[in-house]
C-alpha cells in the first residue's frame, strides 16, 4: 500500500504534543507520530464507519421497496426475550 502526502493545521497545542513525543523518542518525526496517531484514530472510528454504510444500505433497501424494511416496535423487547431463553 503505497503512501500520500496530505496537508493538514494543527493547533499549537496539539503541534508541541506532537514536538513532544518526538523528543522524548517516542516517535522517530512529526511524520511517523501523526502517522500513527491518524491510524489509532481511524481504527478507533472504523466501527462507526461500517454503521453509517449499514443505515446507507438500510436507506437504499427503503427507496427500492418504498417502505420500511425493517420494523423495531418490539425488536428490543423480542431480542432480550430471545437472549434469556424466552419466545
Amino acid at each position: 500500500m503505497g503512501s500520500r502526502v496530505v496537508a493538514l493545521r494543527l493547533d499549537e497545542e496539539t503541534l508541541e504534543l506532537i514536538d513532544e513525543l518526538v523528543r522524548a523518542g517516542v516517535f522517530s518525526s512529526r511524520s511517523e507520530a501523526l502517522r500513527e496517531l491518524v491510524r489509532a484514530g481511524a481504527e478507533r472510528f472504523s466501527g462507526l464507519a461500517r454503521i453509517v454504510e449499514a443505515v446507507e444500505r438500510l436507506f437504499e433497501l427503503e427507496r427500492g421497496l418504498g417502505d420500511v424494511p425493517v420494523r423495531l416496535d418490539g425488536a428490543l423487547k423480542q431480542l432480550l426475550g430471545e437472549r434469556e431463553g424466552r419466545p
